[in-house]
């Protein structure tokens, strides 16, 4: 190796061994490994064939190429304009169950080796990033990961706001709830409990984990899940007796080893998962082994703190390589005093959950890259992303994982998978084309489409009984009907395009709502549109109202919808790009037509500090309220009968739900 090099090689190293422990990337992109890879030797075969090499190349563009690699799979990018589609993988290898302490302990020890070997030999290192292209610059986009058959999801009839869920009696966590007669918010790691009717505070009840995500209501008890990092990277759920709403009562606790990664409430049951990571060059070697208690995840019962026995472990089939990655699950029962959960463990990464009331879907979008090296040239040879899908039945709380498979493509976020009946539906996109999938039960294919709307990107899917709709974008926005009323033929029945793009889909009373961005000719613009879509006749779909915010750009986010379909309202949140001010707007949406009933704001007159943005170089962006990332800006909207209440991480606002001025507010 050239001196320079060396040096520069062992620069990068020592800047990016920090890294390791704080953002999760495979080991192919770990310090030591990126360091081999601008020191370089020749690589073997990957799993297409294609030889990965890497010589002495020039430590700058090695850095580079690095540094984009790195970049982009932190950033997970939405689109590509450079994926080359390869032919679609299937698998439905049977998951093993270990049974065996010894299994667990011979896995870890052979990742430790191929570390050791990657690092020192230079073997099978082979890139697994997301440098295939650009986030769209707004909308609705992604949640943290989830959910079955949507055709009655977001338009229930209650008196009170609820959750905007994917699934239909499958809850999902949320930083406010209602019961109808108080309402719940979480922030700053602190329940408050509020009397709808009052606007008064019943009580402030902290949470002590360093950090929380979101919280169940069930009868009288209240969950709110969590990370904590003051020890181990561990996810907690605690447990509270909410009988007596001005004295919350903890009654159980538990954690467990890894990040947060999702939940559900599934009738009583909290299903509660996270992800732990064993980084290969932390194992520990005692004889030659790998020590057990090292290599699992742990949990822990109300203070007493074990290990997962290895007949709760499953080992997912081995693919290009082994994981070290396990994707924990548990389900906590709140209707047993005791607490007694199922904890089980799966050696597989996610980073999308689905889940109905029998089955759990974890999925995992995989970037596969090739990289030669021909006279200090570097090559890069995008494969295209392949996402992997895991299927786990849940069996009275217990886990037990049943199908692995493959797709062609990348998901958008949880709303392209969805399951009706024996099958499964799935929407990727692989940059040039996108495709729709239907699997069985054991994740093998039944039929497919492939190739629509080539040079589009997905942009929002949703699945409504017999139909799938999809929408792509480039420069106008078509939306796709999908006939699936016969799962081994589907067809496109119906597109539609208009200008901008919708990013997410929510059914509505019988239409469809696109809420999403505005566009003209060029494509996409700086408006907020929400779209109206008549979809009596699949065969022609139409737009027959809209309604636009210049200079605006809905939240991220399902959860921040709120929907109100018994009073044909429905509500969303948005940003003003000229004063950063956070809105909640509500439309009535009736016989084909969208009224403007409101739009609200829970900053007061003379709160908050206007100011200006810049871009890096220089360029002013825009104006902006310093409110926008404040204790002010709303983060949701709920409902009790006909009044309206918007919530900030500090402050409650009450008005009438068919518009007027603010009734009362609380700060808390």
């Amino acid at each position: 190796m050239r001196k320079n090099d060396k040096n520069n090689a062992e620069y990068i190293r020592s800047t990016l061994k920090p890294l390791d422990k704080k953002i999760a990337l495979p080991d192919e992109l770990s310090a030591e490994n990126i360091t081999a890879l601008v020191s370089g030797k020749e690589q073997k075969k990957n799993k297409h064939g294609k030889v990965i090499a890497f010589k002495a190349i020039g430590s700058v563009a090695a850095a580079i190429i690095i540094a984009i690699g790195i970049g982009a799979f932190v950033k997970r990018p939405q689109t590509s304009a450079a994926d080359q589609a390869p032919d679609i993988i299937m698998q439905s290898e049977a998951p093993v169950s270990s049974n065996s302490k010894q299994t667990i302990i011979d896995y870890f020890t052979t990742l430790k080796s191929q570390y050791k070997n990657n690092y020192n030999l230079y073997g099978e290192i082979v890139y697994n990033s997301a440098v295939d292209g650009v986030v769209p610059e707004s909308g609705i986009m992604k949640d943290d990961a989830a959910d079955t058959n949507t055709s009655a999801a977001g338009s229930t009839s209650s008196s009170h706001g609820t959750t905007n869920v994917q699934v239909q009696g499958i809850d999902e966590d949320d930083i406010v709830k209602n019961d109808g007669k108080y309402i719940y918010v979480l922030s700053d790691s602190s329940v408050k409990i509020i009397d709808a009717a009052s606007m008064k505070l019943m009580s402030k009840t902290d949470f002590p984990s360093r950090g929380s995500n979101g919280m169940y209501i069930y009868k009288n008890i209240l969950a709110v899940v969590g990370h904590d990092y003051t020890e181990n990277n561990q996810t907690v759920i605690e447990i509270y007796d909410i009988t007596d709403k001005a004295k919350p009562k903890l009654i159980n606790k538990f954690s467990q080893d890894g990040g947060y990664f999702s939940s559900r409430l599934i009738g009583g049951k909290v299903v509660l998962l996270s992800q732990h990571y064993v980084y290969p060059e932390d194992i520990k070697l005692k004889n030659g082994s790998a020590v057990y208690e090292e290599i699992v995840p742990t949990y822990t019962v109300n203070g007493v703190c074990q290990p997962l026995p290895p007949d709760a472990i499953t080992i997912l089939p081995e693919q290009e390589k082994r994981s070290e990655v396990y994707t924990v699950m548990t389900s906590v029962d709140l209707d047993s005093d005791n607490l007694k959960p199922e904890t089980s463990a799966v050696l597989g990464a996610g980073d999308n959950v689905y889940c109905t009331a029998e089955n759990l879907y974890v999925c995992k979008t995989e970037y596969n890259y090739t990289e030669t090296v021909t006279d200090d040239v570097v090559s890069v040879t995008n494969d295209g992303p392949t996402t992997k899908i895991h299927r786990y039945s849940i069996n009275g709380g217990a886990f037990k994982a049943v199908a692995t498979g493959e797709v062609d493509g990348r998901m958008l976020n949880q709303f392209s998978i969805d399951e009706k009946g024996e099958y499964i539906r799935v929407a990727t996109t692989t940059g040039t084309a996108n495709s729709v999938y239907v699997l069985d039960k054991n994740l093998k294919e039944v039929s497919k489409i492939t190739d629509i709307a080539k040079g589009e990107t997905i942009q929002s899917v949703r699945y409504i009984g017999d139909y799938g709709y999809v929408v792509t974008f480039r420069q106008t926005d078509p939306l796709f009907v999908i006939d699936f009323k016969d799962m081994k033929n589907p067809k496109i029945v119906g597109e539609l395009k208009i200008p901008g793009f919708s990013s997410y889909l929510h059914p509505f009373n019988g239409y469809l709502v696109g809420i999403g961005r505005d566009g003209d000719d060029n494509g996409a613009t700086d408006a907020l549109k929400v779209s109206l879509f008549d979809i009596s006749d699949p065969t022609n779909p139409k737009e027959i109202d809209r309604f636009i915010v210049q200079n605006a750009y809905a939240e991220t986010g399902h959860k921040t919808v709120m929907d109100c379909s018994e009073k044909d309202i429905l509500g969303f949140i948005y940003y003003d790009r000229r004063t950063g001010d956070s809105q909640l707007a509500t439309l009535r949406i009736k016989e084909g037509k969208i009224e403007h009933i409101g739009s609200y704001t829970n900053r007061k007159d003379g709160e908050g500090e206007s100011g200006t943005v810049y871009s890096p170089d220089g360029e002013e962006i825009m104006l902006y309220d310093k409110t926008m990332y404040s204790t002010f800006a709303i983060r949701r909207a709920t409902y009790i009968g006909n009044t309206l209440y918007t919530v900030s991480e500090h402050r409650i606002c009450s008005y009438p739900i068919e518009g007027g001025k603010i009734i009362a507010s609380l700060d808390f």
